[in-house]
């Protein structure tokens, strides 16, 4: 009789067992993958602040993501405005690459 309570005992007690080395293990801290976009514009000043404005609104983590920007020949003020952009985003992001060329080389 004993020995059935104390097998019901262990069946119905919740015991855990652990090796000193595994006690407490903290659950792992994945981040999510760096990612790249690329921003290649030439004569977009008119659409940037809307494609910028989205690419802020984002909600994964800006400090995953990469920011490569190109610009080339611009009849309007594409540059400027990527530039300014780019200047005031970039704390905020993993890492930014900034590539204008205004004259072909």
């Amino acid at each position: 009789m004993f020995l059935w309570v104390l097998v019901l005992v262990a069946f119905v007690s919740r015991t855990e067992c652990y090796f000193s080395e595994e006690k407490y293990q903290e659950e792992s801290k994945i981040q999510p993958p760096t990612i790249i976009i690329a921003i290649i514009a030439r004569n977009a000043a008119h659409s940037l602040p809307y494609y910028l404005g989205a690419l802020e609104r984002q909600n994964y983590p800006k400090n995953r993501i990469s920011v490569w920007a190109a610009t080339d020949h611009n009849a309007d003020n594409t540059t400027a405005v990527l530039k300014e952009w780019l200047t005031v985003m970039q704390k905020f992001y993993h890492y930014v690459e900034w590539r204008p060329m205004e004259h072909p080389t």
